[in-house]
């Protein structure tokens, strides 16, 4: 049976040599222990606990305001799942599946 992360295990047959940097759609490992921010329904609030992303998207991730320790809200998702409209540190951000799956979140109810 397939779950919502089978779209994240797959590799195209025309990219098995190559490995681009950064993030789980690239074949690195994600050791995540937790929730991902996929996880989290819309409406609902999270606390970040860190991003195992790499790279250039690592650099902008934290630039936009993706910092351990920081709230999180799910705004919206679009229709067929991609992209995801967060909220955080006050300003609204879009991101997609693939960056969104690379961010750990705790919930807030959980404290």
């Amino acid at each position: 049976m397939l779950n919502k992360f089978d779209f994240f295990n797959r590799e195209p047959a025309s990219k098995k040599r190559h490995r681009g940097a950064g993030g789980r759609a690239q074949g690195r490992p994600c050791h995540m222990r937790g929730k991902s921010l996929l996880d989290i329904p819309i409406g609902e609030k999270a606390v970040i606990r860190g991003h195992f992303s790499g790279g250039a998207v690592r650099q902008r991730l934290l630039d936009l305001g993706f910092v351990p320790g920081r709230e999180i809200e799910v705004v919206r998702v679009a229709t067929l799942g991609c992209p995801l409209e967060l909220k955080v540190a006050g300003y609204c951000v879009t991101l997609r599946r693939t960056e969104a799956y690379q961010i750990e979140v705790e919930d807030e109810r959980r404290g």
